[in-house]
């Protein structure tokens, strides 16, 4: 079973800058948690982020729903320069609600000088037919109030030319 959730936004930026932002940028200033989805607050073990096969492991704060500490591993599955990221998160570390994996792409498309079109889709993946409800819900009001906060975020950071977290 697989719940898909998408948001868009116009960066008004480079599109190097828009392409950039969102996996070298500091995504905990992005991530910062909604409802039930705690707060990134740190990376770990990530020396080899930013390109595929590259991971790290985020680290969340702690919430009503998370002890806190490392999520899972994130890993870049493509990377499409200016064009496309993939990466997912299949080794959870904390208790994953009965999700399988989370997968996560970015599209990017210059529209105009300085506008970036970009999109970004969630796959949440789960086996479970029975809590296939509780997922959907989760995904479109918990996961994409997530992703709606961050893509702002995300736009914000392209905008305003902060240094990257990686290269």
């Amino acid at each position: 079973m697989k719940t898909i959730v998408e948001v868009e936004a116009i960066f008004h930026c480079s599109l190097e800058r828009a392409f950039k932002t969102p996996i070298l940028g500091d995504a905990t200033q992005f991530l910062t948690g909604y409802g039930p989805v705690p707060a990134v607050v740190k990376f770990t073990d990530d020396s080899t982020w930013g390109q595929p096969g590259g991971r790290r492991i985020p680290q969340s704060a702690q919430n009503w729903v998370s002890k806190g500490g490392a999520v899972g591993v994130d890993e870049i599955y493509a990377r499409e320069e200016n064009k496309y990221w993939k990466w997912g998160v299949a080794e959870f570390r904390q208790w994953s609600m009965g999700f399988t994996e989370f997968q996560g792409e970015l599209f990017f498309e210059e529209i105009s000088d300085n506008a970036v079109k970009v999109r970004w889709v969630y796959t949440l993946y789960s086996n479970s037919l029975l809590a296939y409800p509780f997922h959907w819900f989760f995904g479109n009001v918990f996961w994409k109030g997530q992703m709606r906060g961050a893509i702002r975020e995300m736009k914000r950071y392209a905008e305003s030319g902060e240094g990257f977290a990686y290269e």
